[in-house]
Formats: structure tokens, sequence, C-alpha cells
């Protein structure tokens, strides 16, 4: 029989109901985490669909959590993984974010025609909202943390989230700082690369970089140029936070992306220095 988490204090499986432990939670949630699904009384246990759509008490979810980050703790999971796994549940909370505030916007057009149903629904779907917005903020000031401590370099060029991106993307700061710049810069879109090699498309200029606003902001014709500086600079900070140094990378690309930025408008562009690893 297979059985899947609804909540946070039960499992259910053919019409059947189990009651959870904060512990037992934490066991089982942490199991799904690292290999995507778990066991209970011998049963295997998967993560329901529809999980993050169930009336959950956040209060309780906040302390399995907290929980949870000691488990994975105490199970010796280095903080690279730690900041995979905060990053990925972030994703995944701010896609649910973004599913709740379109159907608050719905309901409450709804609710303008439906004079004679009660706003419970509504109330409800944005009171989770509003819940769900105070958790992300709450676990993006732990990923802020545990990024400031595992790259504090990387942080201060690209900030925390782009930062946890890449670390996530390459493995962690040890494989990103053997990484090339080439590589750095093209992460995230290895799908659109690819297509490129078999003939199809244009090559990317950048991944998840793009995230960037000194390169989604820029002129397409500075983007690319802005891209290869920020790709050389983070290989470099990540090297620094590797051996754990103080690293001068984000002013020097402070001062380059100014430079393209005044040499376009010039109409000139003087040549780099250096760009290569």
């Amino acid at each position: 029989m297979m059985l899947y988490l609804i909540s946070v204090d039960k499992l259910k499986g053919q019409d059947k109901e189990f009651p959870l432990t904060k512990e037992e939670f934490t066991a089982i949630y942490l199991d799904i985490l690292k290999s995507g699904t778990s066991t209970f009384n011998g049963e295997q246990v998967s993560l329901s669909p529809t999980y993050k759509k169930k009336g959950i008490n956040f209060d309780v979810l906040r302390e399995s959590l907290e929980l949870l980050n000691k488990k994975m703790l105490s199970s010796k999971l280095t903080e690279d993984e730690l900041i995979e796994k905060i990053i990925s549940t972030l994703d995944e909370m701010e896609k649910f974010e973004n599913f709740l505030e379109q159907k608050v916007e719905e309901t409450s057009i709804f609710m303008k025609y439906a004079i004679s149903v009660r706003s419970d629904f509504s109330e409800q779907i944005a009171k989770m909202l509003s819940d769900i917005r105070g958790y992300v903020k709450e676990l993006e000031r732990t990923l802020d943390e545990y990024v400031e401590r595992s790259a504090p370099n990387l942080k201060k060029i690209v900030g925390y989230k782009v930062a946890a991106r890449l670390l996530k993307s390459f493995g962690g700061i040890r494989n990103l700082a053997l990484s090339s710049s080439s590589t750095v810069q093209i992460i995230g879109a290895e799908k659109a690369f690819f297509r490129f090699r078999k003939g199809k498309g244009t090559p990317p200029k950048h991944g998840i970089i793009y995230e960037i606003p000194d390169i989604y902001k820029a002129s397409k014709s500075n983007s690319g140029k802005i891209s290869r500086a920020y790709s050389n600079a983070i290989v470099k900070a990540a090297r620094a936070d590797l051996v754990g140094i103080i690293s001068e990378s984000g002013t020097t690309l402070r001062k380059r992306v100014e430079e393209i930025k005044r040499s376009t408008k010039k109409g000139t562009l003087k040549k780099p220095g250096n760009e290569e690893d």
C-alpha cells in the first residue's frame, strides 16, 4: 500500500489516515528530501501532489522544519547540500505563492458577482497566502545566513539567491571554484546550448546569472559583455571562498561593468585587460 504525506501530522492511503508525531513527520520528510520517498510501518511513503494545497497549520510546519534542519545537520549534510535543499524548497514555496496570488485575484472577482455566497473561502485563501509569504521570508533569511557563511565573496557579488542557485547547479563551492567562467556563464541554459549544438537556435549568452540586475537590465549589445565580466568574477570569488580569504573581484567587477556602460554611450568599448580565468 502506498501512503501519501498530506499534512505535517497525517498520512493517508486507501481511504485510511495515520496520525504522525512531529518526530515521525520530520524523519519522513527528511527521507523524501534525500531520496524522494520514505517508509512508515513498512509501507512506502510519498509526498501528496496536493500537500501544499491543504489546510496546513503553519506554526506546526515551522516547528517541524526547525527540527528537520537540526536533523539534517546531525546527519552530517554539508552546508552546500543544505543550501541546495533550502533553495529548492524556496522555489517550490514561491510557485505555490504565485498560485495562491492567482486564486486570490480570481476569487475576489468571483465574490463581486456571487453576493449570496459566504466569503469564508476567499478569506481562507488570503490568509494562506499571507502565511506563505511570511514563511518564504523566514526561509529567505535562513538561506541568506547559510550562503553568507559558506560563500561570502560570492554572495557579495551576485546576492544570496543567485549564489545559492549556482552552488546547487555546480554541486557545491568546490566544483564552482574549479569551473571555467564560460561554464558559469551558460549554466542553467543547458537545453538552449544543446539545441544550438544540434543546429537549432542561437547560442545562449547566459543562464542563471541572467537573474542579476546588471545583466537583465543591460542593453542587448552589453548583456553578453557584462555576463562575461560577472562569470569571471564569480569564479574568482568562489576560489577565494574555497580557501577562506577575502576577494577583491567585486571591486574589479564593478569598475568593469561601469566601463562597459560608459564606453557604449561614447560609441567605443575599451578591450578588457583580462577576462580569462
